[in-house]
């Protein structure tokens, strides 16, 4: 089981509602792991996303149920 978390560095703490940040996120994360699976023609791991971030949980989980129904 994979364990996913929005905000990976602590700059995503300091400034919520900045769009400028350089540091890769959870959501980087999952998109790499989506991208892997199809190439590698393999099954989404069973996953958990635990972020605190409301918004980049719902994109994070949005994005791996999308790939898992698909």
């Amino acid at each position: 089981m994979i364990s996913f978390d929005h905000d990976l560095a602590d700059e995503h703490y300091l400034e919520q509602d900045s769009q400028e940040f350089v540091e890769k996120t959870g959501y980087d994360c999952a998109k790499w792991l989506v991208e892997y699976c199809m190439d590698n023609y393999l099954d989404l791991p069973k996953f958990y996303c635990h972020s605190m971030n409301p918004v980049g949980k719902a994109n994070i989980e949005g994005l791996l149920e999308n790939f898992k129904n698909y």
